[in-house]
C-alpha cells in the first residue's frame, strides 16, 4: 500500500498522490533522494495548523513548494496571496497589511482591503521575509498573536481571519536573530514548521528530468516544424556535472539558451553543443564529446569551466575539451589559483 503523506515518483519525475492521480501541482521533481524527502515532509505538514518557514537558495523552488503545500491544504478553497516582504515599506505598512477606509488619510480616496484580509480562509506567501523591517516585524507579530485586522481609520476590535502564513528565505535567519536585526520571537512563531529546499547540486539525480522538461516546455512554445529537441547523454552528463549556483532557475535558462540558440543536427543536441552555449559562443567546438586538445584554447572558456566546475580539474578538462596538463598550464601561466 502506498502512504499518502509520501510522494510516488514516476519515471518522468512527476510525483503522483496514492491514488496514482496527479497532485494538484504535477511539475515538482523529485527523483533524488533529498528532495525526495522534502516534498514527503511537505506532504506531511500540509494538512496541519501553523505557519510554515521555506528555507533554501535562491531558485531551488521555494514559491512552488509553498504552492504545493497550500494545495495540498486545508485551505486549498482559499485563495493563495503571494507578497514580497521587500515591498512593505514602513510608510505604507499598515495599509498593505490591513487595509484602509476611504479619508484615513491624505491619498486615501477609496476603501482598500489589506492582504491579510485578501488571504482570509487561505494562504499568505512571504518571500524573502529577511527584508522586513523591524516596525514590519512588530507589525506581523502582533497579527500572528491575536489574529484580528483592523482597518486604518475603522473604530473597533477589527475582524479576526483565518489565514495560514509561509514564509520564504535564502539567508541565515538564525544568524540575523544573533545580530539583532531579526525578532526571536517572530522568528519562533514562524518556524512552526520549518522546510529546507536543497540546491540543485545535492540533487543531481533531478538535473536530467528537469532539462528534458524545460527542453519540452521551449519547444511546446515554437511552431510545430522541423524534429524534436533532445538532448544527447554527453550533454546531459555535462550539465549534470555543473555546480548550478542558481539552482532550477539557471539549469532553465541554460537549456532556453542551448535551445534558442545552439546547433541541434536532426534535433539532437550534444556536449559541445550545451559547451559552446555556456562557455563562448560561437567558439570552435571539439572535434568530439569529450575530446582532448593541446590547443590551450580561449582563457575566457577554461576558466568559465572551472568556475562552473568548483575547480574540479578532471570535469572542467572534460566540459571544456582540453587536457588537464592544458588547464594546469594556464593556471601557471595565468596566476590563477582555487578560491
Amino acid at each position: 500500500m502506498v502512504n499518502p503523506l509520501h510522494p510516488v515518483v514516476s519515471q518522468d519525475g512527476c510525483t503522483v498522490g496514492a491514488n496514482g492521480e496527479p497532485d494538484p501541482l504535477d511539475g515538482l521533481v523529485a527523483l533524488s533522494p533529498a528532495m525526495a524527502r522534502t516534498l514527503s515532509h511537505a506532504r506531511k505538514i500540509a494538512p496541519l495548523a501553523g505557519p510554515v518557514l521555506l528555507t533554501g537558495e535562491t531558485g531551488t523552488g521555494k514559491t512552488r513548494l509553498a504552492e504545493l503545500i497550500h494545495a495540498l491544504s486545508p485551505h486549498r478553497n482559499g485563495p493563495l496571496v503571494k507578497k514580497g516582504c521587500g515591498e512593505l515599506i514602513d510608510e505604507i505598512l499598515g495599509s498593505e497589511l490591513f487595509g484602509h477606509r476611504k479619508g484615513a488619510f491624505t491619498s486615501a480616496i477609496s476603501d482598500r482591503r489589506g492582504i491579510l484580509t485578501m488571504a482570509d480562509g487561505g494562504t499568505l506567501l512571504l518571500d524573502d521575509i529577511d527584508t522586513l523591517s523591524p516596525a514590519s516585524q512588530s507589525r506581523l507579530l502582533r497579527f500572528m498573536d491575536d489574529g484580528t485586522v483592523t482597518r486604518l481609520g475603522d473604530d473597533g476590535d477589527g475582524r479576526r481571519v483565518q489565514v495560514r502564513i509561509i514564509a520564504t528565505t535564502n539567508r541565515d535567519l538564525e544568524a540575523r536573530v544573533r545580530d539583532g536585526s531579526f525578532r526571536d520571537d517572530l522568528f519562533y512563531r514562524l518556524r512552526r514548521w520549518r522546510l529546507h529546499i536543497p540546491p540543485l547540486r545535492e540533487r543531481r539525480e533531478d538535473v536530467e528530468a528537469l532539462a528534458r522538461r524545460f527542453l519540452d516546455a521551449y519547444q511546446a512554445q515554437m511552431p510545430p516544424s522541423g524534429p524534436v529537441l533532445r538532448f544527447d547523454d554527453d550533454a546531459i552528463a555535462l550539465l549534470s556535472d555543473l555546480p548550478w549556483r542558481g539552482n532550477i532557475r539557471e539549469l532553465q535558462e541554460v537549456v532556453d539558451n542551448v535551445a534558442a540558440f545552439g546547433e541541434a543536427r536532426d534535433g539532437c543536441i550534444t556536449q559541445d553543443t550545451v559547451a559552446r552555449v555556456l562557455f563562448v559562443p560561437g567558439a570552435t567546438p571539439c572535434a568530439m564529446p569529450g575530446a582532448l586538445s593541446d590547443d590551450l584554447g580561449d582563457d575566457a572558456r577554461i576558466h568559465r569551466a572551472l568556475t562552473l566546475t568548483n575547480w574540479d580539474i578532471s570535469k572542467a578538462a572534460r566540459i571544456a575539451c582540453c587536457s588537464r596538463g592544458t588547464i594546469y598550464a594556464r593556471m601557471k601561466e595565468r596566476g590563477w589559483k582555487r578560491p
